[in-house]
């Protein structure tokens, strides 16, 4: 038996508004004909102290079985900063982080995708990142289930963690290595950290190999950049416009051990209808 017809789907998506609920965003994401979709769960700008109703996936599943969507990925909250020494945040951001993974699993959904947070309010580098390690396993344990959470390389602006793999390895030994530990790249994010994507993707792969490893890669964030290699800026563009380029983005998504990672778009464009149909246009063209 061969699974051949698998192995050539790429997964290629966007970010989808959830304004409306589960449902209205994978009609959003059916209506531009995606496999794989990345949505707020709940508004990225406050705290979701309480757990998702039940029953809140079930309108969801049953229109799921009619899509072409086939994997979802959500993201954390903005809020998060599981690195900081004030308990009280650290424990809503565990809350958040639980209660994202129990209705990822209700959804059969991929993971919860989140930033780490900052060092800005602990000097102590060691002690931050025990602190987001014992906040990690904390999550998970709350949740249970066997959704992953999904750590993100950042920009690394200020004391921002996760700017280097070897920041988020330190985490991941701390953790012992957890099996529901994943890691999402993001295009941009590595460009501003100094990663040449241009000139050395080689290399790139394999700080990714040494450290974390490539087969934790749950997810790629595909964006172009506003801002300049090594800025430490977090400005995403549009697909071909920005100082990484489209060549380089091509390479990225056509690379033999790249391409069957889901690939999510997230540049500016995705604001409108319109923007996500002529992104996920681009990035189809792209991926060929």
């Amino acid at each position: 038996m061969t699974h051949s017809s698998h192995s050539t789907e790429q997964f290629l998506g966007c970010h989808i508004s959830a304004a409306g609920g589960l449902t209205k965003a994978l009609e959003r994401a059916d209506a531009v004909g995606i496999n794989t979709m990345q949505i707020h769960p709940s508004p990225p700008q406050r705290w979701n102290s309480n757990p998702f109703p039940a029953g809140i996936e079930t309108a969801y599943l049953a229109a799921k079985k009619d899509s072409c969507l086939k994997k979802v990925f959500f993201h954390g909250i903005y809020l998060i900063n599981i690195a900081s020494p004030d308990d009280k945040k650290r424990h809503l951001a565990e809350l958040s982080l639980a209660h994202d993974l129990q209705l990822a699993d209700r959804i059969e959904g991929e993971g919860v995708i989140f930033h780490v947070g900052s060092l800005k309010d602990e000097p102590s580098e060691a002690v931050g990142y025990q602190r987001a390690a014992d906040s990690i396993v904390a999550a998970l344990n709350r949740a249970g289930g066997g959704a992953p959470l999904i750590l993100e390389v950042s920009a690394g602006s200020g004391k921002i963690i996760g700017s280097r793999f070897s920041e988020l390895a330190a985490i991941y030994d701390l953790t012992d290595r957890h099996p529901r530990i994943r890691f999402a790249l993001d295009t941009q994010h590595l460009w501003a950290s100094g990663y040449d994507l241009q000139n050395n993707l080689s290399g790139l792969l394999d700080e990714i190999r040494s450290t974390v490893g490539l087969s934790a890669i749950a997810a790629i964030h595909l964006n172009d950049s506003r801002s300049t290699l090594g800025s430490h800026v977090d400005r995403h563009e549009d697909l071909g416009k920005g100082t990484i380029g489209w060549d380089t983005l091509k390479s990225v998504v056509t690379h033999p051990e790249l391409r069957h990672i889901p690939f999510i778009l997230e540049t500016p464009s995705l604001k409108t209808d319109e923007g996500v149909a002529e992104q996920m246009a681009q990035l189809r063209v792209m991926a060929n």
